[in-house]
């Protein structure tokens, strides 16, 4: 084995074990580079960007390169990020790293015709005619399909609504606290605010202010399940819950439970019972384990994979990102963290409406 500890950026991509590590990772090599990341704050930053390149390579010619030919094309990628960090600082494009994952940005020509579309892009049809439209402007989205999807609401919390679920929100949360009403099985991940957050299901009611948990509600089901994954959430049978006056610093009284700890109400007997959760795999969430990479891809093409993995939609105009391409890896961020990351790099921003998203800005120049 080498000494790594001096090794460049264009060394690592370049070497045989590291290739073969990035392509075809095994326990060993696994752990030994997870250890070497770890031992020294620079090597992370050269593991990435070596990683990207090898990634670069792989699936640019999906073929194994003679040796010298690995080291030329290494050498062009190196000089094309080289060129990047170039740039003065006012003009340079934003490059980011969000733990293994690393984001180049490259304006490629010029804008199309330097077209800008001012009015703001609206998802789909498919979106529009599934949110019905209620009073106080809510908004009921219910899971037609055979897979899970994503929903993002006003506060940017993300809800997994599994299939034949329903989910009511309003499209941005007023009053003294952000309340949501479920009938089926989804899995929450709230972000923190100072108003507490309510999920109203069946003869129960979960307060919570910012953690990921599970509320399993079907009308057929003689049981109401609350499952935490992390953080803390308040249970309490509907009939008896009251908000109260200082929401914003205290929950109401119920049942308290913390990680990997369930709520169990029995519709039968009106019972509401607290206890271990001994199934870990109720609140696993895999789908931010699923590694993504992309090399030099466009960015419209980001977003349609990110359309695919979670189940939502992703509204942007075409034109305006026409020029912005990307290249990253993913593994273990959230969906926010993703779309935050590839935002920042393309210097956008998102805003959530009816459930999906709406990429907004000026595009890449």
């Amino acid at each position: 084995m080498h000494n790594y500890n001096d090794y460049t950026i264009e060394d690592l991509a370049r070497d045989d074990y590291f290739r073969t590590s990035m392509l075809h990772p095994d326990r060993e090599s696994t752990a030994f580079w997870q250890a070497w990341t770890a031992a020294r704050p620079d090597h992370r930053d050269r593991y990435d960007k070596a990683r990207i390149i090898v990634f670069t390579l792989d699936q640019r010619y999906n073929a194994r390169l003679p040796t010298e030919e690995v080291a030329n094309r290494v050498g062009q990628i190196i000089g094309r990020l080289d060129e990047i960090d170039s740039v003065p600082p006012t003009k340079k494009p934003f490059h980011y790293w969000w733990r293994v994952a690393a984001v180049f940005v490259a304006s490629l020509g010029f804008l199309l015709w330097n077209f800008k579309d001012s009015s703001k892009p609206q998802l789909s049809q498919t979106i529009t005619e599934q949110a019905a439209q209620v009073s106080n402007a809510l908004v009921a989205r219910k899971n037609d399909t055979q897979h899970n999807q994503t929903l993002i609401l006003s506060d940017s919390s993300i809800v997994t609504l599994f299939p034949g679920s329903t989910l009511q929100f309003p499209e941005t949360f007023a009053g003294e606290s952000r309340k949501v009403t479920l009938s089926g099985d989804a899995f929450f991940e709230v972000s923190h605010g100072a108003k507490p957050f309510l999920v109203y299901a069946g003869e129960t009611v979960t307060q919570v202010w910012g953690t990921r948990f599970r509320v399993t509600a079907f009308p057929k089901d003689d049981l109401v399940k609350v499952s935490v994954k992390s953080g803390k959430v308040s249970v309490h049978k509907s009939s008896e819950f009251e908000l109260p006056a200082s929401a914003a610093s205290k929950p109401a009284p119920g049942i308290m439970l913390t990680m990997h700890q369930q709520a169990v109400f029995d519709r039968n007997d009106l019972l509401l019972e607290k206890s271990q959760l001994k199934d870990l795999e109720i609140i696993t969430q895999d789908t931010d384990l699923r590694e993504q990479v992309f090399v030099d891809t466009p960015v419209a093409e980001v977003f349609k994979e990110l359309e695919n993995l979670y189940g939502i939609e992703i509204a942007f105009d075409k034109h305006t990102f026409a020029n912005c391409r990307i290249i990253t890896s993913f593994r273990g961020e959230t969906l926010t963290e993703r779309i935050n990351s590839i935002c920042e790099a393309i210097e956008a921003h998102y805003e959530p409406e009816n459930g999906g998203i709406v990429i907004l800005g000026e595009g890449c120049r």
